[in-house]
């Protein structure tokens, strides 16, 4: 069964964020967004997400930084 992010309609990722990169927007949709087993459950950006109630842009799916480096980022990042 295919579980969807529940984030795909205000992810900025989801939705275009990388359009010069098409190739590696589509890689990140497949492997995290529309994957099955729920694995936008591993994306960073719907961990911090659901941390802080939103995901600055800078973040991608597979950043190296922990979700509370990134809520500390976020807060000097506007």
């Amino acid at each position: 069964m295919n579980k969807k992010c529940p984030k795909t309609k205000e992810c900025p990722l989801f939705n275009g964020l990388l359009t010069e990169k098409p190739e590696t927007s589509n890689i990140y949709r497949e492997s995290y967004c529309t994957a099955g087993e729920k694995m936008y459950e591993s994306c960073k950006r719907y961990i911090v997400s659901e941390l802080i109630g939103s995901c600055p842009d800078f973040v991608m799916p597979n950043s190296s930084l922990t979700p509370e480096d990134i809520a500390e980022k976020a807060k000097y990042v506007k």
